[in-house]
């Protein structure tokens, strides 16, 4: 298949519309949207109806966005009264996560620099180690 961008529209439209009615259909039989969206990934792709490109940024770009509407469909679909039970919880866990792993991955850095004569300081290691 050429793709043009008359053929590139019409395949995200397809695409959109399989994942309407897949995300209903999923929602009323229980089944993790998620996991329907992956089986709709096979289908379309090589081992399914053959659509196959090799651009690997158009790839990283599609599954970026792909995964922007899972994330938003996830967090537009959570209810409110699901999540308060464990809010507490999950702002500790990931607030205290980052700082252990921060800690762990800076100090790893520092150590192995001195072990291979890199010679990185504490202050040079920690901002590598941190997110984003």
């Amino acid at each position: 298949m050429t793709f043009t961008t008359e053929n590139f529209l019409f395949l995200d439209a397809v695409l959109i519309l399989a994942s309407i009615v897949i995300s209903k259909w999923g929602y009323r039989f229980g089944i993790p949207t998620l996991l329907l969206f992956l089986f709709t990934g096979m289908l379309f792709g090589t081992d399914g109806l053959g659509l196959e490109f090799n651009s690997h940024e158009d790839a990283q770009l599609i599954g970026m966005l792909s995964l922007s509407v899972i994330l938003f469909s996830g967090g537009m679909d959570t209810k409110r009264r699901d999540i308060e039970p464990v809010v507490g919880q999950g702002l500790t866990l990931s607030t205290v996560g980052v700082l252990i792993t921060t800690a762990v991955t800076g100090l790893l850095i520092y150590y192995l620099s001195k072990w291979t004569d890199l010679d990185i300081g504490l202050s040079l290691a920690f901002p590598h180690a941190l997110p984003g």
